[in-house]
């Protein structure tokens, strides 16, 4: 696929603390593609709740502006939106403040954080069948609100397993078979295909995108779809044709998430 034909809707800047460049950066790194849209890591009413990886509250001023200018300098669709967590508390916050009062193009679930007792617990690090299979329900859960337009790395929670058994494929159904259920799209994610390769069950291959998560997608027709997850503007594309490459070598069917998006906004 010729990288100036492709789009990514995930997109992040300095704002959340771990990416850099602002959002004409990303316009201009792109160059001539056929859509992009930014999804920065959302700010809380709290600063203190995941405060070292998320904008502030104070910030989305700064980020409404910046993509603003974004907008008149791109020569293709810039759209507007925020990368959430789900916590039932805040589900008013992103359907209020986010959907209702910034007027955002879209919303991305990116479930990275499970909480266990008093503890948030990353994805990856969640070691027990028992701990997974309750995140992926938690997930779920997010998903059943109807507030997300996508949900981002659908299978993050793999990231560190060397060897996916019976019963991890049996979880990676129920969560792809849920996205199904809801209408909605699931994500070959750029940046896990660019980081590190692990050994897993004797191949070398990404921790995420896992290929036994994508398989059973692709045979159970998920509506997929690829974007760059880019936290520098170098990736902004190089990560969603990364994320293609992965797709093609499985024979899997992607959507373009432009016209879905599209379709939404025109209602």
């Amino acid at each position: 696929m010729c990288k100036n034909l492709l789009t990514s809707f995930h997109t992040h800047t300095y704002l959340c603390k771990h990416a850099t460049g602002v959002p004409l950066d990303y316009v201009k790194e792109a160059d001539s593609c056929a859509g992009l849209g930014f999804s920065d890591h959302c700010p809380y009413p709290h600063d203190d709740v995941w405060n070292d990886c998320r904008m502030n509250a104070s910030d989305v001023p700064l980020y409404l502006t910046m993509v603003e200018e974004a907008k008149k300098e791109a020569s293709f669709p810039i759209f507007l939106g925020f990368e959430c967590e789900w916590l039932p508390q805040f589900e008013s916050w992103y359907r209020d403040y986010l959907r209702g009062e910034l007027g955002v193009d879209y919303l991305v679930f990116g479930s990275h954080w499970f909480p266990i007792e008093d503890d948030l617990v990353w994805a990856p690090h969640l070691r027990t069948k028992e701990d997974i299979s309750s995140y992926v329900d938690f997930t779920i859960q997010g998903l059943q609100t109807g507030l997300y337009d996508f949900l981002a790395h659908p299978d993050l929670f793999l990231a560190f397993c060397t060897h996916i058994d019976s019963e991890l494929l049996k979880i990676s159904s129920y969560l792809i078979d849920a996205c199904i259920d809801l209408n909605i799209p699931i994500e070959i994610n750029g940046a896990g295909s660019l980081a590190p390769k692990i050994m897993r069950d004797g191949i070398e291959e990404s921790g995420y995108p896992a290929i036994a998560f994508w398989e059973i997608a692709r045979d159970k027709k998920a509506t997929i779809i690829c974007n760059s997850d880019a936290h520098s503007p170098k990736n902004v594309l190089y990560g969603a044709y990364s994320a293609h490459q992965f797709a093609k070598k499985l024979g899997i069917k992607v959507q373009d998430f432009l016209p879905i998006l599209q379709k939404k906004l025109s209602k």
